[in-house]
């Protein structure tokens, strides 16, 4: 492969870090992981709403948190907020901690 081209093994360098610890965290707090290809998302449902954490990763392998709150069955009215972004793998583990809080409130 020449040099200036990147492969899929590239691109999922910066989740092999992250992806087991998401896997520990949304087990212990009883959401669903989503992975796909540049993003992580887990979702789970309170008080009536659904909830989710959206998690992307930029081309410099930093992270930026999202948090998010819609009605059931509906994604018209949806809440979002950034909590973070240029997060590392680490600051990322920190931003995760506060995000549940942050979606609920949503």
């Amino acid at each position: 492969m020449s040099e200036g081209m990147s492969s899929g093994a590239d691109a999922a360098r910066p989740w092999e870090d992250v992806d087991p610890r998401l896997n520990v965290f949304a087990l212990a707090n009883g959401m669903d992981l989503s992975k796909g290809e540049g993003f992580r998302r887990l979702e789970w449902f309170s008080e009536g709403r659904e909830r989710g954490i959206f998690i992307e990763c930029g081309e410099d392998s930093t992270f930026r948190v999202s948090v998010l709150s819609w009605e059931s069955g509906s994604t018209d009215e949806r809440h979002q907020s950034t909590l973070g972004s240029g997060l590392s793998a680490r600051d990322l583990s920190v931003a995760l901690a506060g995000a549940i809080d942050a979606a609920n409130a949503l």
